[in-house]
């Protein structure tokens, strides 16, 4: 299941190598729905995401992603094997439903629990064990940021994220 296509599959995989296949499954049943209610207009705070980006970590290999609103409450993304972004590789999605926020990727689903104009933060809810914290540094740089683990040990991985010019 690993898929270098996207941060969010590598964080997928990530946190699903770090919990015992019967824990996993205990764990994912357990989440609940976030509480915080968002609207469209919390959405629309991310647009800044929209376009094509080059993600790279410490000891982990680049990556690419694109990010495009195809209505008001859908935020679609699309991850690429490599810098032609000939290959895709899989997809996800940032979407608003019923008052909520939530992003997916594979059979991994996670609920913002804070949207702003400068990043998001998501909690795992279904198949995903991390939490992902979404930051903007600039118009053309943003952070991802995971983190996971068990019995006090925590993973962090920072992805840099930086803007690549259309194709």
């Amino acid at each position: 299941m690993i898929n270098r296509g996207g941060f969010v599959l590598c964080s997928l995989a990530l946190s699903l190598s770090l919990v015992p296949p019967r824990a996993a499954h205990a764990q994912a049943s357990q989440r609940g729905q976030p509480t915080t209610a968002f609207a469209v207009t919390d959405l629309a705070k991310l647009r800044w995401m929209e376009g094509t980006w080059r993600g790279a970590a410490s000891g982990e290999p680049a990556f690419y992603e694109r990010y495009r609103f195809t209505s008001d409450s859908t935020l679609d993304i699309t991850y690429f094997g490599d810098s032609t972004l000939a290959r895709e590789t899989g997809t996800g999605r940032v979407f608003l439903s019923v008052g909520r926020i939530f992003h997916t990727t594979g059979a991994g689903r996670w609920g913002a629990s804070h949207v702003n104009d400068r990043g998001a933060y998501f909690v795992p809810q279904v198949n995903a064990h991390t939490t992902i914290a979404w930051r903007k540094v600039s118009a053309d740089a943003w952070t991802a940021t995971l983190r996971g683990g068990l019995s006090g040990r925590e993973r962090v991985t920072v992805f840099d994220m930086q803007r690549v010019a259309a194709r």
